[in-house]
């Protein structure tokens, strides 16, 4: 049996492209006086762009932009300041995210979450999706001192659930940190294709909608 299913958060169970998008949207609403300039459009798809998925640290982000549209009258240090403190409050899940939730702890399974990212940023995101009460441990890189794919927060992940990796199966997005991870402690793995990365050939299956993941891991059980 699959006692235990862990979770990266990021496009994974958070839709983050959705989420920085209205975070966007409301930053522009708040400094319409200064951004105002710039369509709001403009600067939602320019805000999502710069971030890259994240490669881009918003500081820089937030510079750019300024810079870009020759705004001096507006710090990027205000605009971080307001990520930091309110992009949880802009936060939501995929579609499905708390019923299959509630189907995986009805089976009795333990659930856990292993992101990479800021603390207590990533917790506060988490959080904000309303489904923290089902999960059994959850790790966040910077509070651990260690980052996906390095075996170690697969490995604390699992001993908080009390499992070895044959009894758990990791779900996530990124090929290299979630799905290569995962196998490298000996788990079996579920990809969730993005844009970002659309397939993964060496996943072990591959779960486009999360209301999918259930049967998937009945399938799983059913042929190990």
């Amino acid at each position: 049996m699959i006692r235990a299913v862990l979770f990266d958060m990021d496009e994974t169970l958070l839709d983050r492209q959705g989420s920085l998008r209205r975070f966007a949207a409301a930053q522009h609403a708040t400094h319409q006086d200064v951004l105002g300039k710039l369509a709001v459009d403009q600067f939602v798809e320019r805000f999502v762009a710069l971030d890259n998925n994240g490669a881009l640290w918003k500081d820089e982000v937030y510079r750019r932009i300024l810079e870009e549209n020759g705004i001096d009258s507006l710090g990027w240090e205000t605009l971080l300041d307001e990520y930091v403190a309110d992009f949880h409050l802009h936060c939501q899940g995929f579609p499905g995210l708390a019923a299959m939730v509630g189907e995986l702890t009805g089976e009795g399974r333990l659930l856990g979450l292993i992101t990479n990212g800021t603390y207590p940023f990533q917790l506060h995101n988490f959080h904000a999706l309303g489904v923290a009460h089902a999960f059994s441990a959850v790790l966040v890189s910077e509070a651990e001192g260690i980052r996906k794919p390095h075996p170690d927060i697969f490995q604390r992940a699992l001993d908080k659930l009390g499992v070895g990796p044959s009894q758990a199966v990791f779900v996530g997005d990124n090929p290299e940190a979630d799905i290569r991870g995962a196998q490298a402690v000996g788990m079996k793995t579920i990809y969730r294709p993005n844009r970002f990365w659309p397939e993964c050939p060496f996943a072990h299956a591959v779960c486009t909608e999360l209301s999918q993941l259930p049967a998937i891991l009945r399938e799983m059980e059913a042929h190990p």
